[in-house]
């Protein structure tokens, strides 16, 4: 009986959460852009590269074929230490638009190890417009992408998280991120609806750059090799109340490429979960203590009923209270930003899900790091 009432109680607040989600996101206004709303604002992008030659060079085709006037855009790229291509091929691209950084030039600004966020501060104290937008250089950005992030980005906030979807991929390993990747995105528009939490993308998000200075910037989150995504958009919230925003939009969305295998993969996510410790609000650490817990809690009651040890109705009980609040998450996220074909994978990504889940939650007790690679 005791176990019935826990799974009881892991299956109600599993779907009271998903269940919040969704309404927050189906409250989370989409965007577009009027035919009548030119473009009026000024915008300075920032690419930080480090060791990108595979991919810069399509990255910046892409935004200097954005649909923006040539006077009102900028791109900052500050060269992160690289020791391939990056800087010959960026240099082979004779614009004016392109201004080139090298980070080594400016020791001042160097907080290891903390470069991509040394390398943003410099930029944004080279900007020329107010405006900064910051993306990767391993990202796709469509010809309407900039115009699409500068409309829904309303001249009364100071912090605007944007979306990132992953490129199809083949495998089943590359389906299941991309359908996290997916969900993701609907988690940060409804938590920054509700204020329930704040979560953001390094590769897509916008921000005023007197409201950068206000805050220090990365001042204080020094320590931690990834993270400017998240500590800032956490500085901001606490600063500036009310004044952070998503773009609900596929047009202002970005596109980048899955990892390619379980270790990329993993070593990635635990660096997600590394900077999440530094951050002052505990909501969304303890969400996903929840969740790892959920997996447990079900693996658990799975093999209890296997070797009747317990009734099988709490692993009955969890299980469809999870399966039905993933798919409405997973449908609602998927049908948005076009990616219905994933639902199709749905049972099998469910269980390598778990086994993810539950294979990270066990590097993360044994203390392992996602440290970033500097060849």
């Amino acid at each position: 009986m005791i176990t019935l009432w826990i799974a009881l109680g892991f299956s109600l607040l599993y779907v009271l959460l998903q269940t919040y989600y969704l309404i927050y996101w189906n409250r989370t206004p989409s965007l577009s852009i009027p035919s009548s709303a030119p473009p009026q604002e000024g915008v300075t992008i920032v690419i930080i590269a480090h060791n990108e030659a595979h991919s810069i060079g399509r990255c910046l085709d892409g935004l200097l074929h954005q649909r923006y006037p040539d006077h009102l855009f900028e791109i900052i790229l500050v060269d992160d230490h690289s020791t391939d291509s990056t800087l010959e091929i960026v240099s082979g691209i004779a614009n004016d638009h392109i201004r080139i950084f090298h980070l080594k030039d400016y020791p001042e600004y160097i907080k290891a190890p903390a470069f991509k966020k040394s390398g943003i501060t410099l930029a944004v104290h080279k900007a020329r417009f107010e405006t900064v937008v910051i993306t990767d250089a391993d990202c796709v950005h469509e010809e309407h992408w900039l115009e699409n992030v500068m409309h829904s980005f309303d001249d009364k906030m100071v912090f605007q998280a944007a979306p990132v979807i992953l490129t199809p991929g083949r495998s089943l390993l590359e389906k299941m991120q991309e359908t996290e990747q997916l969900t993701l995105m609907l988690i940060t528009g409804a938590g920054i609806t509700s204020g329930f939490h704040y979560m953001a993308n390094g590769a897509n998000m916008a921000f005023r750059r007197s409201a950068f200075l206000q805050v220090n910037g990365y001042e204080g989150n020094e320590q931690f090799a990834s993270g400017d995504d998240m500590f800032l958009i956490e500085k901001m919230s606490l600063a500036f109340p009310g004044k952070i925003s998503f773009a609900k939009s596929l047009q202002a969305t970005v596109y980048t490429e899955c990892k390619k295998n379980w270790p990329s993969l993993l070593k990635q996510r635990l660096r997600w979960a590394g900077k999440n410790k530094g951050l002052q609000h505990k909501a969304i650490s303890r969400i996903w203590t929840f969740v790892g817990a959920y997996h447990i809690v079900l693996l658990v009651v799975f093999f209890s009923a296997f070797f009747h040890l317990t009734s099988s109705w709490p692993f009955l009980l969890l299980f469809c209270a999870k399966w039905t609040a993933d798919y409405m998450l997973i449908a609602s996220a998927s049908i948005f930003f076009k990616r219905a074909s994933v639902l199709r994978y749905f049972v099998p990504l469910q269980f390598m899900y778990t086994f993810y889940v539950l294979r990270l939650g066990l590097m993360m007790v044994l203390g392992r790091k996602g440290d970033w690679p500097r060849s």
